[in-house]
């Protein structure tokens, strides 16, 4: 009987054994941080293009804003100037206008052959743009727009004396061809001249554009 009891028991025993809890699991090995990315480098700022600079003035232009800068009408005349004088070539000089300011271009067989000028303000002169229009348009025989200058801007011109081209000189060959200009935002009459022809005063009037003062 005690033989049995043992060997029960030592059955019981091995069992056990084959049915023990686990051992713990083994734990992973622990893999290494990847390594941070590499900033690239910043890729270079475009070089700025360089400022436009400003062409230097002529020495007609330097004339016209010194005369305009002394004239006692500079406040209500801003000075104005030929982008090209229209092929004809000549020596500029100030000229004289009493209360306004001028510069003419003398050429070897011909004084004053052409030029601009801003005269002294009239009463008349500050009448609104539709009255001045008609005042030209009565005074002159040729009335023109000036699309080139700030509007309203028209100019009433022929030969001096506000006369008429001859029909024996109709391009006004020799003759002293004179034009009134008005421009938007000025108070004072303008004059431009020339006595090479009339289309040479027209081709003048053309190239008219305000002269920047700064």
């Amino acid at each position: 009987m005690n033989r049995r009891l043992a060997l029960a028991a030592a059955l019981l025993l091995t069992g056990c054994e084959r049915h023990a809890a686990p051992g713990p699991e083994p734990r992973p090995t622990a893999q290494p941080s990847p390594a941070p990315p590499v900033a690239s480098a910043p890729a270079p700022s475009p070089t700025p293009a360089p400022m436009p600079t400003a062409a230097p003035l002529s020495a007609a232009d330097r004339l016209i804003l010194g005369q305009w800068r002394k004239a006692a009408n500079r406040g209500e005349c801003a000075p104005l100037h030929f982008r090209s004088t229209a092929g004809a070539s000549g020596t500029p000089r100030p000229a004289r206008f009493s209360g306004g300011w001028a510069v003419a271009w003398d050429q070897p067989q011909v004084r004053s052959a052409f030029g601009i000028a801003g005269v002294a303000i009239l009463p008349d002169d500050h009448a609104s743009a539709d009255a001045q229009r008609d005042r030209l348009a009565r005074q002159w025989q040729h009335l023109r727009q000036l699309d080139t200058l700030p509007q309203p801007a028209f100019a009433g011109y022929g030969v001096e004396g506000a006369q008429p081209y001859p029909v024996t000189n109709p391009e006004g060959k020799g003759l002293n061809s004179l034009a009134y200009l008005r421009v938007g935002g000025q108070t004072c009459t303008y004059n431009v001249w020339s006595r090479i022809s009339r289309a040479h005063l027209e081709a003048l009037l053309e190239n008219l554009e305000l002269l920047p003062t700064g």
